[in-house]
């Protein structure tokens, strides 16, 4: 019965409150009094599993032409966009479970990042048209209620009350003290070993940015800074959410100069015609 009673006490202070139940069906204590973090990780493990059944929809949108878009891109942005959302719950579930305010804090960075993948790829969507597409956006829409909900409790266990006087940009707490060193200072000094350089008159180690994304390494924990000498590169610059811990630096807005040719009008996504995007 106190099980019952936390329950919904817990998901009337969430925005899908009958989401919120549906996914603490399988949380069953008898003995143990359970507690916040315990229901946010069952509501976490919840929307991994709604993310895979959906991640499951957009292959088979992609696979057999479901789909037919009206902008160019629309399924693949969500398709990538849907994977950075997975990792970002999975990655959620471990600072959760750290329990930690720093580890909190991260997690509900993770989750509010999330939430914005779901409008991008809606945005794609309208446009298009299937057979598929009602499903699509049903499944899109449920998986980020739970989303939703879990980042709408995750201040609770722990977090600090009050103080308002925060920076507008935080340096992350899973970063190097070496790294944060490095980013909270002005006018930082990089060891050229470490450095991939792009110059566009050939001077450097490619001629172009894609060039040095593609050659930086996958899923690595280390920094790779890509330096981009003064020059215009002509190109849109994506990078992929495998492709992590990449650092872009110039040499000023007036001297570093990059530019794409796609657009909106040309039949492009917002997401995919952007200049530099990941």
């Amino acid at each position: 019965m106190a099980s019952s009673i936390a329950k919904v006490s817990f998901c009337k202070s969430t925005p899908y409150p009958d989401v919120c139940f549906d996914s603490l069906k399988l949380s069953v204590s008898i003995n143990i009094s359970p507690n916040i973090i315990t229901y946010l990780l069952q509501s976490l493990q919840v929307a991994i599993s709604e993310a895979g059944k959906l991640s499951d929809l957009f292959y088979k949108a992609g696979q057999y032409s479901n789909i037919v878009e009206k902008q160019k891109g629309a399924i693949q942005d969500c398709k990538e966009l849907h994977q950075i959302t997975l990792s970002s719950l999975q990655r959620s579930v471990s600072r959760v479970r750290a329990g930690n305010t720093k580890k909190l804090n991260d997690a509900r960075a993770y989750l509010s990042a999330a939430l914005t993948n779901k409008n991008t790829c809606l945005e794609g969507l309208d446009s298009a048209s299937g057979p598929m597409k009602p499903a699509l956006v049903n499944s899109l829409t449920s998986t980020y209620k739970y989303v939703s909900n879990s980042l709408s409790v995750i201040s609770k266990p722990g977090a600090p009350k009050g103080g308002t006087n925060r920076r507008l940009l935080a340096v992350p707490t899973w970063m190097s003290r070496k790294d944060r060193r490095i980013l909270q200072s002005s006018g930082a000094k990089y060891d050229p070993s470490e450095v991939l350089t792009v110059a566009a008159d050939g001077t450097g180690n490619f001629t172009t940015i894609t060039d040095a994304v593609n050659f930086a390494p996958n899923n690595s924990y280390d920094r790779t800074i890509i330096y981009v000498k003064e020059g215009v590169y002509v190109e849109n610059v994506e990078i992929p959410s495998f492709k992590t811990n990449i650092v872009l630096l110039g040499d000023g807005s007036d001297m570093t100069v990059i530019t794409g040719n796609r657009s909106v009008f040309d039949g492009w996504t917002t997401f995919r015609s952007a200049t530099v995007g990941n």
